[in-house]
């Protein structure tokens, strides 16, 4: 038994999807409102992002419409950025050798997903080894070993940058190795509105000029004026504090700002 087509709930259909595509393409002034009209068959290839041909384009301008030629255009323009977008990002995450399509390939979501500083679930991760990706697994672990570092120790989660080679992991790496920060360092996280960050910077930069002031007093090395931690007196007490024999050069600095006392008490 033939089985039988409503027709018009097809022709309700395609007339409902005629009139939201006219609604989107702001060409509701066209009175011909008929699913049968040649400004259907154009407005569903522009919605599909395929290119029109020079005979629909000329009938789009004898009837005022050709601003849908530029909707179009532009639909293709970003087709063609979506393809460049995914060549960036392979080469980007050490995924070059993968060939497939971006418009089929798995690979597009999961390099957008690391871009916007998130991470990849276990199958996803799987995916990446099966296809033998290694190089882009790795990055994707370290990915995930920065934003959990960024997260929860330094309040960074802001940023949305979780590549390895971001400036934002190069400064986390100095404050986990309690270095200072130089000027440059500590403005890209105000200007990136970090401030948390920064703030924890400065915290830890407090207790470390504490931590100066009682090892100068400790080692009678308050006489040396203009101090501050870039000072090359703090590491010099510290290593006297850990109990480690100073070298010559250290020892010829203290003499040249006059500690005498101090190398005294270091021996």
């Amino acid at each position: 038994m033939t089985a039988v087509i409503n027709t018009d709930k097809e022709y309700q259909d395609r007339l409902k999807h005629f009139t939201s595509l006219k609604s989107k393409y702001q060409a509701t002034k066209y009175n011909d409102s008929s699913p049968s009209s040649l400004l259907y068959l154009i407005l569903r290839k522009v919605d599909l992002g395929i290119e029109l041909t020079t005979l629909e384009i000329e009938w789009l301008k004898e009837h005022d419409l050709e601003f849908i030629c530029q909707e179009q255009q532009d639909k293709l323009k970003d087709f063609v950025k979506l393809g460049v977008e995914f060549s960036k990002l392979k080469s980007k995450y050490k995924a070059t050798k993968h060939g497939v399509s971006w418009q089929s390939s798995h690979l597009y979501f999961m390099l957008w997903k690391l871009e916007s500083g998130n991470l990849l679930t276990d199958s996803e991760v799987q995916w990446l080894r099966a296809n033998g990706l290694y190089e882009t697994n790795k990055i994707a672990q370290e990915v995930k070993q920065f934003t959990q570092v960024k997260s929860s120790k330094y309040k960074a989660t802001q940023s949305q940058d979780s590549y390895p080679d971001s400036p934002l992991k190069q400064i986390l790496k100095k404050l986990e190795l309690a270095e200072r920060l130089n000027n440059y360092e500590y403005n890209w996280l105000i200007n990136n509105k970090l401030f948390e960050t920064a703030e924890i910077f400065q915290q830890k930069e407090s207790l470390k000029e504490t931590h100066f002031a009682q090892l100068r007093e400790k080692y009678q090395a308050n006489l040396n004026s203009g101090l501050s931690l870039s000072s090359p007196l703090y590491p010099i007490l510290q290593n006297i504090d850990a109990n480690k024999n100073l070298r010559e050069s250290e020892i010829n600095w203290l003499e040249q700002q006059g500690l005498r006392q101090t190398i005294t008490i270091a021996q």
